[in-house]
């Protein structure tokens, strides 16, 4: 079985090439950019095949298609920080929006050419649900994007589905709500404080964590049962149109610090910055994983303290390996 990750050598790209190698009888296929480094996945390039290709280079797409005929394809590459689409909202989504188009026309023409349609899992967001009751949102609620990014995925989200009922396209759509893991970009919340208690430890700061806003609950997901969840959709990809990915717990900002004080060992201060408050920020979201466990059996297993305590621990050898 051959399976095309778009973007391989992302945060989440690298866990599923981690996963997907280590399966009996999968071969591994991935885009990067043209150029890319590709540190994340160094230690698994005898095992998996790389292709450079921008993801809105349609052509290229197509051809990279053309030449591996995957039989799945996850849809990883985008754009995906909030306020980076806040100030550069055409490039999210000319990224997010044609890019995801191109991939899911090359799946149409592969499968026309070859008769061979392969199974796509398009990742959006949960943030395409925008402002929700205090209670876990289901698939079935209706699309309100508060931001760019949530727009751009939430234009993702219908475009697939269109593409499913117009063209016959296998493709899924998976919401995933905040997820955390190791080798995740210091820009998102939890790796941002996993790196700044590392900085503690290994004596580079002094015991102050610097925040935004620390009233927003999230629903928070092992990047690893995140990775899962995608192989348990593709092993299932006519059950439903749609999925969320989600964990069904909620944490506060604010809580991810007194769990990483237990985890570390280490007290701190918290001094809250302006600067890092997301402008129309969405004080409550947490997604129901009914529907998935139904179709598949996927429930997460892996616990956020677990989670943070390997987000420390890949940060600790970040920090002493950058001395």
């Amino acid at each position: 079985m051959r399976v095309l990750v778009t973007g391989i050598d992302g945060f989440v790209g690298s866990h599923a090439a981690e996963f997907l190698s280590g399966l009996d009888g999968v071969e591994v296929h991935g885009t990067i950019l043209p150029a890319g480094q590709a540190k994340h996945i160094e230690h698994l390039r005898e095992r998996i095949h790389l292709h450079e290709a921008d993801i809105v280079d349609e052509a290229r797409i197509e051809q990279v298609f053309m030449n591996v005929r995957p039989d799945r394809v996850i849809h990883l590459a985008g754009q995906a920080f909030v306020p980076t689409s806040v100030t550069d909202p055409v490039g999210t989504f000319r990224v997010n929006v044609m890019g995801g188009v191109a991939v899911l026309d090359a799946a149409r023409l592969v499968g026309e050419r070859t008769g061979k349609q392969p199974a796509v899992l398009v990742v959006t967001t949960g943030e395409v649900y925008g402002k929700v009751p205090r209670s876990p949102v289901g698939e079935d609620a209706p699309l309100n994007p508060l931001n760019p990014y949530a727009a751009s995925k939430a234009s993702l989200d219908i475009i697939a589905r269109n593409y499913r009922g117009t063209f016959g396209v296998r493709a899924t759509v998976v919401r995933p709500f905040n997820h955390a893991g190791p080798r995740q970009s210091p820009v998102f919340v939890a790796s941002d404080f996993g790196r700044q208690f590392a900085l503690i430890a290994e004596g580079k700061a002094e015991p102050v964590i610097h925040a935004g806003n620390l009233d927003p609950e999230r629903d928070f997901t092992d990047v690893r049962d995140v990775v899962r969840a995608y192989w348990a959709v593709l092993s299932h990809p006519d059950r439903h149109e749609v999925y969320n990915v989600c964990s069904g717990n909620v944490v506060a900002v604010r809580d991810l610090i007194a769990l990483y004080e237990d985890v570390t060992g280490i007290r701190v201060t918290v001094q809250t910055e302006s600067r890092r408050a997301r402008p129309n920020d969405v004080a409550f979201i947490a997604g129901s994983f009914e529907r998935l466990r139904s179709a598949t059996g996927w429930a997460p297993a892996i616990p956020l303290r677990q989670t943070l305590d390997d987000v420390f621990a890949y940060w600790r050898t970040e920090v002493a390996s950058s001395s």
